[in-house]
């Protein structure tokens, strides 16, 4: 809750897909996560997906390329597919409030 203006701040919830340990994926996770903690400010779950080990759950999100973020709360889902490093984009794409 924002004191000075009574606003609720929604909880965001995340999940990246990635590809096992390659360099690519860790650098995604970890650019993720930065970006989290200075945007979100621990207002957030961040649930990291290796598709080789969890190919269905890919499925289920109908996810097709990686790395992939989904914000899926608050809704409606958005998606940032491919590269993690331009903050901007993760910040349009998300949306934060």
């Amino acid at each position: 809750m924002i004191a000075e203006t009574g606003l609720t701040v929604p909880r965001y919830a995340m999940t990246l897909f990635v590809t096992g340990a390659s360099r690519l994926s860790l650098q995604a996770v970890s650019r993720v996560r930065e970006f989290c903690e200075e945007e979100l400010t621990g207002n957030y779950d961040l649930e990291v997906v290796d598709l080789y080990r969890a190919l269905e759950r890919a499925r289920e999100a109908q996810v097709i390329a990686a790395p992939t973020l989904l914000r899926d709360n608050p809704a409606p889902v958005r998606r940032v597919i491919g590269d993690m490093s331009d903050r901007g984009r993760l910040r349009a794409a998300i949306k934060v409030v």
